[in-house]
């Protein structure tokens, strides 16, 4: 995996599929990633993290907060997942400068994507469960495992509805959380980082400029961000009393 295979598989899913259905990229993505070995999902992963670590930023924070997103230390993860999942064109050109967001269709509030950060997570449980078990073996133990949970759950799962999602999707969706405990990404990706090369590749094409202040506040989003504030109506008014800085 590296990352030009990491973008193409980004860039087929939202070819595919509506901009704003974010339930419909997740599906697209996993079934893409699993597509690959677990070892390539967890390279996904890690690509998918260097990104994130390089658009730890503040005025892509600033951009975040411009279109009314969330924008906590939590909503800025959720932004990052978010300006990833729509490609390397829109990534790339919102790191260079992040007031081109102003040239896509975000409506107001939604530039966070907080599951598509566990994506590869899921793909890398399933897939290991299918390269160690093999697709019988998980069937019957699933069987076994919804014979003996079903009534518990059911209850639960009528206590505490869910929209969109009958029981048994949340079944199945129960049952996966269960093997990620034992096919867990987070305990290899230490052990398999990424190459030198790879890492080299995406450095090469990152452009390396000075960041704004971090103790930089909203009422300074039109003069950081100024076209993304006109599109949201945001004046330097609205938010002086919100100040906040970013950890590092």
């Amino acid at each position: 995996m590296n990352r030009v295979t990491f973008w193409s598989i980004i860039d087929e899913v939202n070819s595919a599929t509506d901009h704003n259905d974010q339930e419909a990229i997740l599906d697209m993505t996993e079934r893409k990633l699993m597509k690959f070995s677990s070892n390539d999902i967890v390279d996904w992963h890690n690509i998918k993290k260097l990104y994130m670590d390089l658009a730890y930023r503040n005025d892509l924070w600033a951009a975040c907060a411009a279109t009314h997103s969330h924008y906590s230390d939590d909503g800025f993860i959720d932004f990052r997942s978010w300006l990833i999942s729509k490609g390397k064109e829109v990534y790339m050109g919102a790191l260079n400068e992040p007031d081109t967001l102003a040239d896509i269709d975000i409506p107001q509030g939604t530039a966070n994507f907080e599951l598509y950060g566990y994506v590869a997570c899921y793909s890398y449980t399933k897939k290991m469960a299918l390269e160690n078990e093999g697709l019988n073996s998980i069937l019957r133990k699933y069987t076994s495992w919804v014979t003996e949970n079903s009534a518990k759950l059911l209850d639960f799962y009528e206590r505490y509805p869910k929209k969109y999602e009958d029981a048994d999707q949340r079944m199945a969706d129960t049952y996966i959380r269960v093997l990620s405990r034992k096919y867990d990404i987070h305990k290899v990706i230490d052990k398999q980082p990424l190459s030198k090369e790879t890492v080299t590749e995406i450095m090469q094409e990152i452009i390396h400029r000075p960041d704004i202040s971090s103790g930089w506040s909203t009422s300074d989003l039109p003069s950081i961000v100024p076209r993304l504030c006109e599109k949201y109506n945001i004046e330097s008014e609205e938010h002086n009393s919100m100040d906040f800085k970013m950890e590092y």
